[in-house]
């Protein structure tokens, strides 16, 4: 729920990469399973408390992830009414994106979500994909919405756990990463995996705290896990699908499943 980055890729495709940082006293995550709710078909890890997820996605085209806080770290005011990774589960089964901004948030926990969804239109070699940032702030009773252009890449740093300066360097060393190891025309296992790599060695060249570096760790907690959703639209493939590659690094069990779109 703390650290993701989004990479577009050729044909209006990308690559959503998503490091779960989470306290030592929670229990370990399931691994991706599929479950239907309104006739939705959606594939997410299964949070070992609450049974909700941080990341999922559908066979309707869309991918959502869950962060932890909004803008800036908050005072938690417990308890709260619902879990928010139920809420996810609610929101991947939703009809339309247009659900969430009229949903009850009333005793929500802050969070932010990343909403990507395939457009629907009838023409099927029109692939585009909108990128919607939805920030719940508590306090203010109030949900924010910014669309994001897809042309570019990004990165998100739960602020629950990151201060602004933090998350400043780590859009940093992203852009380091992504302007030197990323080239045009790489295979896409390639870019998979140089994308893998930053969660996995992101700030660590700059010798970076534990704390700070992107595989975070610190005497509460750290990354308990690596989420790499990948979108596979258009006419160069046989089917559009969305792949999901997942590895729980406490029990380091992983899998890999795929959502045909319908």
């Amino acid at each position: 729920m703390c650290t993701l980055t989004f990479v577009p890729l050729e044909n209006n495709n990308f690559i959503l990469t998503s490091s779960r940082d989470e306290q030592k006293t929670r229990k370990n995550s399931e691994l991706p399973s599929f479950t239907e709710i309104n006739k939705t078909k959606i594939l997410r890890p299964v949070d070992g408390d609450a049974g909700g997820s941080w990341v999922g996605i559908t066979d309707k085209g869309r991918t959502l992830c869950l962060l932890n806080g909004a803008f800036k770290k908050h005072t938690r005011n417990t308890p709260y009414r619902k879990s928010r990774g139920i809420i996810l589960m609610e929101l991947l089964a939703a009809h339309s994106e247009k659900e969430i901004e009229s949903y009850d948030f009333n005793k929500i926990e802050s969070f932010t979500l990343i909403w990507l969804e395939k457009n629907q239109t009838k023409d099927k070699k029109n692939n585009s994909v909108s990128l919607i940032e939805y920030r719940w702030v508590e306090e203010e009773n109030k949900l924010y919405k910014k669309i994001i252009d897809t042309k570019y890449a990004y990165i998100w740093s739960s602020a629950t756990l990151y201060t602004p300066e933090i998350a400043e360097k780590r859009e940093e060393w992203f852009e380091e990463w992504t302007e030197f190891y990323l080239k045009k025309g790489q295979p896409l296992d390639t870019i998979s995996q140089i994308l893998w790599h930053f969660h996995v060695k992101g700030g660590e060249k700059q010798n970076a705290s534990p704390r700070e570096q992107i595989l975070m760790d610190d005497p509460h907690g750290g990354t308990v896990s690596l989420t790499q959703i990948i979108s596979h639209f258009g006419s160069k493939v046989p089917k559009n699908k969305l792949t999901m590659k997942h590895y729980n690094l406490n029990t380091l069990k992983s899998s890999f499943d795929e959502v045909l779109i319908k």
